[in-house]
């Protein structure tokens, strides 16, 4: 993508010197020969850099430049004033104020004028690099969030304080408590109670805690319990770290699942609590298209992914083509093809079995029309 530069001067003679200094590729050179024409220019296109004469009729580079700088759309692009005025302070300050990165004084010395344009042309390119990486990560944040909602289990993120940062829709229902009402909350105050609803351990002397700050995952032997308008809740938990780059623990994501306790919970009970969720064929199996083996049998299925039951444990963010054959004919297909990316995943009791979250990475009408079948009718 080319990066337009804007060229300001009342002379068209010396535009034409400029273009000839600065053509090159991946530039594209737009040129003004008043203050009115430059502003109207800068209003409509994306400016990696300005260059601003002085000295012009009307409107001159200073005021220009002062009027950029009032604009939202423009007040960011770097200016460069050139100049034949004199080099004394009073002048250099005042092009400063007006919003000036650097000055350039006639007659212009080519090797200076293609160096400090180059320079401005790279922090351009790094800061559009900085946004779109900042636009990605928002749009990967969105997905993330959207999958997590959708997955049926209860899930709730604490951070390296023991708050409460997320909660999907399941945790909520399985708690009874709005998402407003446990973000922020202590992790250790909501679940970490005995029977009698006197809390067992605070976060920092917690076996969860310290499980995580050894990259180990934790689950409850007894279970802990959460209150609720209707008395105490049993429940299972499981936890996991969270890590930055560097491998510091910035918080832990804990799985939640209805448990009995001492008094029983009933069947009943338990799914009123959970989550409803749609049912799939539990002989519905998903398998790697590149090398058609088995990667786990379908627990849980929704448009933005989906849940496995895996007997090999899968990397976090590693991205698999898969294909699924269909319990009966559905859309007109009997297998669909997809490619997804692993989200998380949880090691159970049994030596060897894992449940593993997956986010879909291409999902097209066909497969998207199987999926919502699928859903609606298990």
């Amino acid at each position: 993508m080319k990066q337009n530069i804007l060229v300001v001067d009342d002379h068209r003679e010396n535009l034409i010197a400029l273009e000839a200094i600065l053509d090159a590729d991946g530039r594209n050179l737009v040129m003004a020969q008043s203050g009115n024409e430059a502003l109207s220019l800068a209003l409509k296109h994306d400016f990696a850099l300005v260059l601003l004469d002085v000295q012009m009729p009307e409107m001159d580079g200073f005021e220009v430049a002062e009027l950029m700088r009032k604009n939202k759309k423009t007040r960011h692009i770097p200016i460069i004033f050139v100049t034949a005025i004199s080099k004394e302070q009073k002048y250099v300050f005042k092009g400063y104020e007006c919003g000036a990165v650097d000055y350039l004084f006639k007659p212009i010395d080519q090797k200076i004028l293609e160096a400090k344009v180059s320079v401005f042309l790279e922090l351009d390119r790094q800061r559009r690099k900085l946004q779109q990486a900042v636009v990605q990560m928002k749009r990967l944040k969105d997905e993330n969030e959207r999958l997590l909602h959708a997955l049926g289990e209860a899930l709730i993120g604490a951070n390296a304080e023991g708050r409460v940062t997320f909660c999907n829709e399941a945790a909520c229902a399985l708690l009874r408590q709005s998402r407003d009402a446990l973000v922020g909350r202590d992790i250790a105050d909501l679940l970490f109670n005995d029977d009698a609803g006197k809390q067992r351990w605070g976060w920092d002397d917690s076996p969860l805690r310290e499980a995580c700050l050894q990259s180990e995952s934790w689950k409850n032997e007894h279970s802990l319990y959460t209150a609720d308008e209707d008395g105490l809740l049993a429940l299972a938990v499981r936890a996991n770290a969270i890590t930055d780059d560097a491998g510091t623990v910035t918080g832990v994501v804990v799985v939640l699942r209805p448990a009995d306790d001492e008094n029983g919970v009933n069947d009943s009970a338990r799914d009123h609590r959970r989550n409803p969720r749609k049912k799939l064929f539990r002989e519905m199996v998903v398998f790697d298209r590149s090398t058609g083996g088995n990667v786990g049998r379908l627990m849980n299925l929704s448009v933005d992914g989906f849940k496995l039951f895996s007997r090999r444990e899968l990397p976090h963010g590693e991205e698999l083509q898969l294909g699924m054959v269909l319990p009966d004919q559905i859309a007109g297909v009997n297998t669909v093809s997809f490619d997804a990316r692993v989200v998380w995943a949880e090691t159970l009791d049994a030596p060897g079995e894992y449940q593993v979250g997956f986010q879909f990475l291409t999902l097209n009408a066909v497969t998207r029309d199987v999926v919502e079948n699928l859903m609606e009718k298990y």
